[in-house]
């Protein structure tokens, strides 16, 4: 991406090994220390970039954020038609989300709340404002119906906020996956226009 801030090689390492453990078995136990053990790293070199584990956390997960960021932007620049850039989207965020367990999204909702309502607002934005650009792409092919982009949209960010969200998933034993894939079908159907629908069914999802 443009005007991207290049990460230091030595930051992204400690970035991309501790995501993937804090994803694969939570962090609540985990310790910035034996992070730097495992990596093989000083103490001093881990907090040079990460001053508490607080930071690395939110690193961690903002990095995948600005990944999945890349991915929407690649999806939007095609030429797809908006039913293919919808279900897209979608499957970027359920891929994205299948690798968090449910140690992480515990952790997240008990000992981490601001991070989460931080990355739950980067959604908000990110995906308000392309959501809008499909739906008025899907308006204009006649694929979706001409109800107003806005009311869709609202509709839509709730849904996404209300069940793909860690209270949501682990109350009601959905899987990230599930709940992804099944609010899309039933989102997606209430605004297909009859060639939506021929459109939308030739699709595998």
């Amino acid at each position: 991406m443009e005007n991207e801030v290049k990460i230091p090689e030595e930051k992204l390492k400690i970035i991309l090994y501790s995501r993937e453990r804090f994803f694969r078995e939570g962090f609540a136990k985990i310790t910035v220390d034996e992070i730097a053990f495992e990596l093989g790293i000083s103490k001093s070199t881990l907090y040079k970039y990460f001053p508490n584990k607080d930071t690395l956390i939110h690193e961690s997960v903002l990095s995948v954020a600005h990944e999945v960021m890349s991915r929407v932007k690649l999806i939007l620049d095609s030429d797809s038609n908006a039913i293919e850039k919808f279900r897209g989207m979608i499957v970027i965020l359920t891929k994205n989300m299948i690798r968090f367990s449910e140690k992480f999204m515990r952790d997240m909702q008990i000992n981490t709340p601001h991070i989460w309502e931080k990355i739950d607002g980067i959604r908000k934005v990110v995906m308000f404002d392309n959501i809008s650009l499909i739906i008025k792409q899907g308006q204009k092919e006649k694929l979706f119906i001409n109800y107003p982009p806005e009311l869709i949209i609202g509709i839509f960010m709730g849904a996404l906020r209300n069940v793909v969200n860690p209270d949501f998933l682990l109350h009601n034993r959905f899987s990230i996956e599930e709940a992804a894939k099944t609010g899309f079908v039933i989102l997606i159907n209430g605004i297909l226009t009859e060639k939506g629908k021929k459109v939308y069914n030739k699709l595998k999802f």
